[in-house]
């Protein structure tokens, strides 16, 4: 049984304790994802088939998929979990939440795993660090280093998986930010759109939302359009900024 919880306005996720935790990023790249398939699902006519697939690549406890479900409800999502017991917990939480039909969690290893159909999106919060100290408990490594999924085998299951008109979107270390725009040619795959996180209005940027596309669709646009913007969490008095209020405001209890 679980032992911590965290509850949101439409679910609750419980987590184990020497797992993957829910954190703050995570939570901004849930809204911010469900935000923008949105919009596109807006931007479509009635002559155009709108997304139906999503994957979620390391799902965890299920948080990206059920913040995509909430805003998005006629995806049917599926999520690949490595770690048997991450896996199990997540089913709990979709369960618990009412969307089972929806969204199917599958055990197993990204990098092995075919699906039964390429995906309209493919989203993903990867393993964030390479070559950093480890933790003691494996699982814990599983979640936070690159011993599972590196970011070339996530980009390769992108290049492999997703369709041709499809649309991706990943949360990474502001730091290896060069390491993916380096490796990006190496499986097609182009940017469209580029967040800087910063945690404060005068700190660093700390992590990376990007969404992109494959590069032959991008090709046959006259004008590939890509932007950057900047998003800051928290003000100079550690509350929560306005535009990071405005995402979250669908999900967070106290926003």
């Amino acid at each position: 049984m679980p032992n911590d919880y965290f509850a949101f306005k439409a679910f609750t996720i419980w987590q184990d304790r020497t797992a993957m935790k829910v954190t703050t990023d995570a939570c901004l790249f849930g809204a911010w994802v469900s935000k923008r398939i949105q919009e596109m699902y807006s931007s479509y006519d009635h002559l155009i088939t709108k997304p139906q697939r999503a994957a979620d690549v390391g799902t965890g406890t299920g948080l990206l998929s059920l913040m995509l479900h909430q805003k998005n409800p006629d995806i049917l999502l599926e999520g690949i979990e490595i770690d048997p017991q991450a896996a199990e917990q997540a089913r709990e939480n979709i369960a618990k939440a009412g969307a089972a039909k929806q969204i199917k969690i599958y055990e197993a290893d990204a990098t092995a795993f075919m699906a039964s159909a390429p995906y309209d999106i493919i989203i993903s919060n990867p393993p964030f660090y390479k070559d950093d100290l480890k933790a003691t408990r494996p699982k814990k490594n599983w979640a936070f280093h690159e011993e599972t999924l590196s970011l070339s085998a996530l980009l390769g299951f992108i290049s492999k998986q997703l369709l041709t008109e499809g649309d991706f979107f990943l949360m990474l270390p502001y730091r290896r930010e060069q390491e993916l725009m380096e490796q990006l040619p190496h499986y097609a795959l182009l940017l469209t759109e580029k967040i800087l996180v910063r945690p404060a209005p005068f700190s660093p940027p700390h992590r990376l939302l990007i969404a992109g596309k494959r590069k032959e669709v991008m090709d046959q646009k006259p004008a590939p359009l890509f932007t950057v913007q900047e998003l800051i969490i928290a003000t100079e008095t550690g509350a929560y900024s306005n535009p990071f209020r405005e995402l979250l405001s669908d999900y967070y209890l106290s926003c």
